[in-house]
């Protein structure tokens, strides 16, 4: 079976990256699987920051009202891909299965950030921000600011090992690595 990676914890997250890992039995359904998962994750900065940010912290540019709502459209992208690619359609432990890490990582990293910055961030921005400030200005002024980007730099760099370890599973090209 091979060695698997720690369980990684930060901030308040943890995430176990403890799926299957390439071998014999991983069927074109698992490589399509996790293709389509890392696709949602590579292409939106919400989720895993920006590629020449190795701690995923840096913020800047993005309007974070419109990131959250990326946030939760992956939240969504990944529930759809989990149905479209069941359990007993893949080979493997099912214990193991790609599926089961999805559905851990948006318990345990996704859902609680959401739960905790999504509604109070979207109610201050919405009810009590200064709509007349340039966005970007508008939305420093957050009472809560560091909190809430410590919180997603974390979700950000845990979903980037995550994404890292679909390449390194199931052997996909990494479309956000550096040329040298």
């Amino acid at each position: 079976m091979g060695d698997y990676m720690p369980v990684l914890s930060k901030g308040s997250f943890t995430l176990d990256l403890k799926i299957v890992k390439l071998g014999a039995d991983l069927t074109e359904d698992d490589r399509q699987c996790a293709w389509e998962l890392y696709t949602e994750m590579s292409t939106r900065v919400s989720v895993t920051g920006k590629h020449i940010d190795p701690d995923c912290t840096d913020f800047n540019g993005e309007l974070y009202i419109e990131s959250l709502d990326s946030l939760f459209r992956f939240f969504q992208e990944a529930r759809g891909i989990m149905r479209k690619f069941p359990v007993g359609k893949i080979g493997g432990n099912n214990q193991e299965h790609l599926g089961v890490m999805v559905n851990k990582t948006m318990t345990n990293v996704l859902r609680p950030f959401l739960e905790k910055w999504q509604v109070k961030f979207r109610h201050w921005w919405e009810n009590q921000s200064n709509p007349r400030l340039n966005p970007i200005d508008r939305q420093i002024e957050f009472p809560e600011l560091e909190a809430f980007l410590t919180d997603w730099a974390s979700v950000r760099w845990l979903m980037r090992a995550f994404q890292k370890e679909l390449v390194d599973v199931y052997a996909l090209v990494d479309v956000g690595a550096q040329e040298e």
